[in-house]
């Protein structure tokens, strides 16, 4: 019993991908409940066995149905929900195949995925998200070998 306590207090481990076209990022309404929504990048949890590439383009896919063509690892944010909700999030930047594709594959946990700005998206932002604006990324630059990273 005791190991699994001690398991239960490691952070969780995800992806979130900021998926790029034509300037534009792709963001979501994640919900909450009757409240309203925070803004979010598709993404999720890594499962055992697979890599952070594969869970990327996994997520991508089960939450948008969009391809993912290219995949630049970019940040790592570590996000604290609180002492006893914390989460690593690796981050990367995706470019689809298939944008005419976009589709909403999970209505109970999002309201929807639109297009825009990377700069628009200021307010209501998922942690994961907030960290990673915070961070000196910035979408749509050529240096992706420098990792950054949000605490």
């Amino acid at each position: 019993m005791a190991e699994k306590s001690k398991r239960e207090s490691i952070p969780g481990t995800a992806v979130a991908v900021v998926v790029t076209r034509h300037e534009c990022i792709l963001f979501g309404q994640r919900k909450l409940g009757s409240e309203g929504f925070e803004w979010q990048l598709p993404g999720g949890w890594i499962n055992n066995g697979e890599t952070p590439e594969q869970a990327a383009r996994r997520e991508v896919e089960e939450e948008t149905g969009l391809k993912l063509v290219r995949l630049d690892f970019v940040a790592i944010t570590n996000n604290i929900f609180s002492p006893q909700n914390h989460s690593i999030s690796l981050c990367f930047e995706a470019e689809c195949s298939n944008p005419e594709q976009l589709r909403l594959k999970e209505p109970e946990k999002c309201l929807g995925w639109y297009w825009k700005k990377w700069q628009e998206v200021e307010g209501n932002l998922f942690l994961p998200l907030a960290n990673l604006k915070k961070s000196d990324y910035r979408p749509f630059t050529s240096d992706k070998r420098r990792t950054r990273l949000s605490y």
